[in-house]
């Protein structure tokens, strides 16, 4: 286990970029004036009469993908203090939430699930790459994670709740460090390989 500030002191190191205040504590003025407007824009959006509907047969990702898409449509419409933005480029934040009322701008990730089980110990993945955080957000960088919660009937999607988290330095993350590689790569690489053949 580790928390999130170490996490992004360690990542420094391991990218060789220089140590910067990736996450700091949420203010709490900040963090009200956040709730205040999701939930507002929740109960404004009405999901209770206006469900997403979805082809037979989506897979789990892709309902996730078209559950968050939807959330954030509609909230859109009803935030005031708010608004949801794209963050272009791969990796962590998606999206990040931006102020109306003056130049502070959020890490803002959203996931979606079918409940909200404080004893499922299955990964949910957040941030890995510096990047885009020093690209995009200036110190104090405060991120926030949502949690849409949906039930499935048919081909329909009933958004029920909205979990918002505000990480701070102390969060705890568990941390794993992976290596990856393409069919490019391995093709291209320099190591022994070797492959075989079924006759005809």
């Amino acid at each position: 286990m580790d928390n999130l500030e170490s996490y992004y002191e360690r990542l420094a190191n391991w990218e060789g970029r220089p140590l910067a205040p990736l996450v700091a504590l949420w203010n709490p003025d900040d963090a009200a004036a956040v709730c205040d407007d999701f939930q507002n824009a929740f109960v404004q959006s009405a999901f209770q009469r206006a469900p997403l509907t979805i082809p037979i047969g989506t897979h789990n990702q892709s309902i996730g993908n078209k559950v968050a898409e939807f959330l954030v449509d509609r909230l859109s419409q009803h935030l005031l203090l708010f608004q949801i933005e794209g963050c272009s480029g791969p990796g962590y934040p998606d999206k990040r939430l931006v102020s109306r009322t003056n130049p502070r701008s959020f890490p803002f990730e959203l996931k979606a699930t079918s409940h909200f089980n404080p004893t499922d110990t299955n990964r949910i993945v957040l941030t890995c790459s510096s990047e885009k955080l020093r690209r995009y957000f200036q110190s104090p960088v405060n991120h926030m994670l949502a949690t849409a919660c949906y039930n499935l009937t048919g081909n329909q999607i009933w958004i029920r709740k909205l979990r918002l988290d505000f990480l701070e330095p102390t969060t705890i993350v568990n941390v794993r460090l992976e290596a990856s590689v393409s069919q490019k790569i391995l093709s291209k690489g320099t190591h022994r390989n070797t492959c075989f053949e079924a006759g005809p």
